[in-house]
């Protein structure tokens, strides 16, 4: 699985949130931010983090969540999915902990092995 690091989040002043700039080819550039999801949690699957986007010159729009895991190897991590109606398809990513030496959050995508992203108007009929 290839992983492209594309982005860092530290934490936000106001709150319990995680905010900062993220970049990943043209489908994501701008901000990303996350703060405690307001839903009633339901259940285990239950979002921790309600996950909004800003991109460069537009308005700030909902488009996902995140929850908190945990790995004996890493410890606690966050997992995010990310989906518009503007996107050929939703975007899965993962925010690793933050090291000693600046707080921030290293926020990656993994392409699955054998996943592309088909170009709009490929495989549709004509």
């Amino acid at each position: 699985m290839s992983q492209i690091r594309c982005g860092n989040l530290k934490r936000l002043d106001k709150g319990d949130g995680l905010g900062g700039a993220v970049q990943l080819g043209s489908r994501l550039d701008g901000a990303i931010y996350l703060t405690k999801s307001t839903r009633e949690r339901t259940g285990d699957n239950s979002p921790d983090y309600d996950v909004s986007y800003q991109p460069k010159g537009g308005s700030t729009r909902l488009v996902g969540a995140a929850w908190i895991k945990n790995h004996p190897n890493v410890g606690d991590f966050l997992t995010l999915s990310l989906d518009d109606p503007d996107w050929t398809s939703p975007l899965n990513l993962t925010a690793f902990p933050p090291d000693k030496s600046d707080g921030a959050w290293q926020l990656v995508w993994s392409r699955p092995r054998g996943s592309r992203v088909q170009s709009e108007g490929e495989g549709t009929a004509q």
